[in-house]
C-alpha cells in the first residue's frame, strides 16, 4: 500500500510545484489542505488516521492531533518556529520533527523592511487617504541617523542587519548568544536588553518563542523604552503582551507597530484590537511568502519526508 502523506501547508503544489513533484513521483498518496490558512484541531484530527508523514505549516500538533494519527512517522515543519508542535508529545510517539532553518531568513528580513518603511512613512493611511481625494500631507522621521534595535540576531536579525548599512543608521542588537563575528561584519553593536530598549528609535523584535521571551514586550518593558519607538515584530504573537502594547500605542510611548505575528491566528478586530488601531501595520503571517522560498521550503520539506519515510535520517532533524 502507498504511503500517505498530509500536505497542511495551505498552496504548497502551486508555490512549491518541484517539492509536490517529488511526492508524486515517490508513488505516495497525497491529501492536499483546501485552505487558504492552518487547519484548527477540529479540522486536522479527522485527517490523520492513516498518514505516514505529514508537511505541517503553523497547525497544532500537540497530544490530541498526535494520538489520531498512530503511523505517523515525521512532521516536516514548513519553516522554521517549533512553537506550533508540542516537542515532548513528539518524543513520546517516537514521531521526527523536522524544520527549515535559516531557509526563510532573506524574505523575511525583506518583509521586516517593508514593515519599517512602511510604518516610518505611515504608508497605509497615506495611501488610503489618497486614494480618497484627501490629499492629506505629513511630516516623518528619516531611517539614516536613527538608532535601530534588533532584539534576536539570528539569521534573519543579521540580514536585517546587512539590508540596514545602506541606511547609515546606528545598529544596536541584543542575542543571549551574541555572534561578535556577525556582528563585526554588519558594523553592530551588542547591548543590554534595557539598554537597546531605552537608546532605539526603532526596534525589530525577531527571537523565537521560548519561555524566556514569552511577553518580553510587556508594559514594564514598554515604559523603559524610548518614548515615540516603533516597532516591527516578524517573531511569534506571544512575545508581544498585545494588551500592552495597545496601551502604548494609545498613550503615544509607542508611535507605530507593524508586526505579521498575532496571539490569535488568524488574527480579527474581534479577537485582536490592535487591529483597531490606526497606527498599526498587520500582515497576515506571511512575511516568508516568496516565490523563491516556496521552492526552497518545498524542495526541501519534500527530501526530509522521502528520507524518513525510506529509512534515513532526514536534515534538520528537531525532535
Amino acid at each position: 500500500m502507498a504511503k500517505k502523506v498530509l500536505i497542511a501547508k495551505p498552496f504548497y503544489q502551486k508555490f512549491s510545484p518541484t517539492g509536490y513533484r517529488m511526492l508524486q513521483e515517490k508513488g505516495y498518496e497525497i491529501v492536499s489542505t483546501e485552505l487558504d490558512r492552518d487547519y484548527f484541531l477540529d479540522e486536522l484530527i479527522p485527517l490523520v488516521g492513516d498518514i505516514d508523514g505529514c508537511i505541517a505549516n503553523c497547525e497544532p500538533w500537540g497530544e490530541e492531533a498526535l494520538s489520531a494519527a498512530p503511523k505517523l512517522k515525521i512532521l516536516a515543519r514548513y519553516g522554521t518556529g517549533m512553537n506550533s508542535v508540542d516537542t515532548e508529545a513528539v518524543r513520546r510517539h517516537g514521531v521526527m520533527c523536522t524544520n527549515c532553518p535559516g531557509i526563510n531568513a532573506n524574505p523575511v528580513a525583506e518583509h521586516v523592511m517593508a514593515m519599517l518603511l512602511g510604518a516610518l512613512r505611515d504608508l497605509p493611511n497615506l495611501s488610503d487617504s489618497t486614494k480618497k481625494g484627501l490629499w492629506k500631507t505629513g511630516i516623518f522621521r528619516e531611517l539614516t541617523g536613527a538608532t535601530v534595535g534588533i532584539v534576536g540576531f539570528g539569521f534573519i536579525g543579521q540580514l536585517v542587519a546587512k539590508k540596514l548599512m545602506g541606511f547609515d543608521c546606528r545598529v544596536l542588537a541584543y542575542d543571549i548568544a551574541p555572534n561578535q563575528e556577525a556582528a563585526e561584519k554588519t558594523g553592530v553593536t551588542f547591548t543590554g536588553f534595557e539598554e537597546l530598549l531605552a537608546h532605539s528609535d526603532f526596534i525589530i523584535l525577531l527571537v523565537p518563542l521560548v519561555p524566556d521571551t514569552f511577553e518580553m514586550i510587556n508594559s514594564e518593558t514598554l515604559r523603559i523604552t524610548k518614548p515615540g519607538a516603533v516597532f516591527v515584530s516578524d517573531a511569534r504573537g506571544e512575545v508581544v503582551d498585545e494588551a500592552a502594547m495597545y496601551e502604548a500605542l494609545v498613550s503615544g510611548q509607542v508611535s507605530y507597530f507593524a508586526t505579521d505575528v498575532f496571539v490569535h491566528e488568524p488574527a480579527t478586530p474581534e479577537n485582536t484590537p490592535l487591529l483597531t488601531l490606526p497606527n498599526v501595520i498587520a500582515t497576515p503571517h506571511n512575511g516568508a511568502e516568496t516565490y523563491e522560498n516556496g521552492e526552497r521550503c518545498g524542495i526541501l520539506t519534500a527530501q526530509q519526508i522521502i528520507d524518513a519515510l525510506e529509512g534515513r535520517e532526514p536534515a534538520h532533524r528537531q525532535v
